[in-house]
């Protein structure tokens, strides 16, 4: 028996031309131009799933770690107290969209071709497309959420290359969701936030330790990263730790699935396997898709120098 039987398919269609391109409406579809209300609605309910959490958990910070009544915090304390919440939420966030990443693209791995570019005529697996409209709405959700408080708080939780990183993949979001367009490299783009919960780890170790938190030197015992009598040098053991962890990961999802999902696209693109999905949004996308490969090499240069010392990262000698 072949163990892939719909390669039999896969050659009728290519010898009748491409599949038509058709309109799922199913119970996460997004519609912006027939139904803005709904849409709106929806991307209502998506960004409170993340911000009802949010302050729930700025709340609880802030009367664990507020300090007394009339004495005003110190910088770090209010830094810590306005944005723990979001790096907390930001760390979830990756973790359900990861997960949920990775059973998409188990699901389209051996599907037929052009089921992993767009809704056509021959797709029989809608449980896959309703779970991608649902997984965008959260990704969107969130994006737009997170965009609005590093807005109100800048330039605390991130800067104009963030803002930057928030709006491209907004636009990516509403236009691949909204033409129904690029299913699989949907999933491989989410899984590479498996980086983003060490970015958090790294974050709150950097706050114990301008806390001078003795727990730094317990937990870098326990991971048996040497021996430390301060916080500062348990701190500094630790951070490396965490950063050799996320260079590996950050190599195997933003570089390795990444780079290997965009040569997948790409071969698919020249042969001409898109003709039958809008242009206008076929090429933002994709534009957006070479940008953020750009971004992530660039960051993997960085991270790779400064790992080695070369460059500016190059250690100073007497």
């Amino acid at each position: 028996l072949d163990p892939f039987p719909f390669r039999v398919g896969l050659t009728r269609i290519r010898a009748m031309g491409l599949p038509k391109r058709l309109r799922h409406d199913g119970p996460f579809s997004m519609d912006l131009l027939h139904d803005p209300r709904g849409w709106s609605l929806s991307l209502l309910k998506n960004a409170l799933v993340w911000e009802i959490p949010r302050q729930c958990i700025t709340f609880f910070v802030k009367s664990r770690c507020a300090p007394p009544k009339g004495v005003a915090p110190t910088p770090k304390q209010k830094e810590f107290m306005d944005c723990a919440s979001s790096y907390v939420v930001s760390a979830v966030h990756a973790v359900v969209t990861t997960g949920l990443g990775i059973r998409i693209m188990a699901t389209l791995w051996n599907a037929p071709t052009y089921d992993k570019f767009y809704v056509n005529e021959f797709t029989t697996d809608f449980a896959v497309v309703d779970l991608i409209e649902r997984t965008n709405w959260l990704f969107f959700g969130y994006m737009m959420d997170d965009l609005a408080h590093v807005l109100v708080q800048y330039p605390k939780l991130g800067k104009m290359d963030m803002v930057a990183h928030h709006l491209v993949f907004i636009t990516a979001a509403v236009l691949a969701g909204g033409a129904q367009i690029y299913l699989f490299q949907f999933s491989w783009l989410i899984v590479g936030e498996a980086s983003t919960p060490l970015l958090t780890v790294k974050w709150f170790m950097r706050q114990a330790s301008s806390a001078n938190s003795p727990a730094l030197v317990r937990v870098a015992t326990a991971l048996r990263l040497g021996n430390h009598t301060t916080c500062a040098s348990a701190a500094a053991a630790l951070e490396l730790f965490v950063a050799k962890i996320f260079i590996v990961v950050f190599f195997l999802v933003r570089v390795v699935a990444y780079g290997g999902g965009l040569a997948h696209t790409a071969r698919h693109m020249w042969r001409g396997d898109f003709r039958e999905i809008p242009t206008t949004p076929t090429h933002v996308v994709f534009g957006i898709i070479l940008a953020g490969a750009g971004l992530n090499a660039m960051w993997f240069r960085l991270m790779m120098m400064k790992a080695l010392g070369l460059g500016k990262y190059r250690a100073k000698t007497e």
